[in-house]
């Protein structure tokens, strides 16, 4: 598939409250977007700046420090654990983007996401989230997120979408932001046609997962060390 890369804007491209997904949830609390770039224009339609920021990125995949650390307490939370840096596996398999989420939801992780719900729940807000797209990772912790706090199955899907359009602002955006794989070669272009979209199977296979976990999507959060606290906290925080 081919992208057409537009000139990279000096704004988030993928920036919104996640209150915008369902009427049931409070805004302000929770935003998600792509990678901030220094420089960036402060947008004026979201609670901004954040004062805690979750950085999904692998520690190896950045190319500056944080835009925003001065004004937010940034939190880094690798949930990929180095496989950006990782040169693509021969896989028997063909690539699947919903293989690729499901993987997050175990070992090194599942840890990270929880301890992102966690920080949701708890850290000062505005909380904003974050990988380099504001899709992959990003969209595996808000699905987390909005599975435990009880919203429906259609409004998770329809939020993730929401990306697809901005991909290639995003792509733009990324080729500032992320660091080169190679000295002569960068980390996008070796990615699977796949992961540069939005379908909507790809986080309907991450919610089909939690749904057949042993207590559902509570179920997993408690087997990877989530408390009842942080859910009963996370709930009176999101929910209106």
């Amino acid at each position: 598939m081919s992208v057409e890369i537009p000139v990279a804007p000096d704004h988030l491209v993928n920036l919104r409250d996640v209150a915008s997904a369902e009427v049931s949830l409070q805004p302000g609390v929770l935003l998600r977007s792509d990678a901030p770039r220094a420089g960036d224009t402060p947008p004026d339609d979201v609670a901004w700046p954040p004062r805690t920021v979750l950085d999904l990125r692998d520690l190896g995949e950045k190319r500056d420090p944080h835009p925003l650390r001065d004004v937010a307490d940034v939190r880094e939370l690798p949930v990929l654990d180095g496989a950006t840096r990782a040169a693509p596996a021969q896989d028997a398999l063909p690539f699947d983007l919903g293989r690729l989420y499901v993987e997050m939801l175990h070992g090194v992780g599942a840890a990270h996401l929880v301890d992102g719900v966690d920080a949701v729940a708890t850290a000062p807000g505005p909380v904003l989230v974050h990988c380099t797209a504001g899709k992959d990772r990003t969209g595996v912790l808000v699905a987390v997120v909005l599975a435990l706090v009880g919203v429906d199955r259609a409004h998770i899907v329809t939020d993730y979408v929401r990306t697809d359009p901005h991909m290639p602002a995003v792509i733009a955006r990324a080729r500032r932001t992320a660091r080169a794989a190679t000295a002569d070669s960068h980390v996008l272009a070796a990615l699977p046609p796949e992961l540069l979209t939005a379908p909507p199977h790809a986080i309907g296979t991450v919610l089909d997962f939690l749904d057949e976990h042993t207590g559902g999507a509570e179920g997993w959060f408690a087997a990877h060390g989530g408390t009842p606290e942080t859910l009963r906290t996370l709930r009176e925080r999101l929910l209106r």
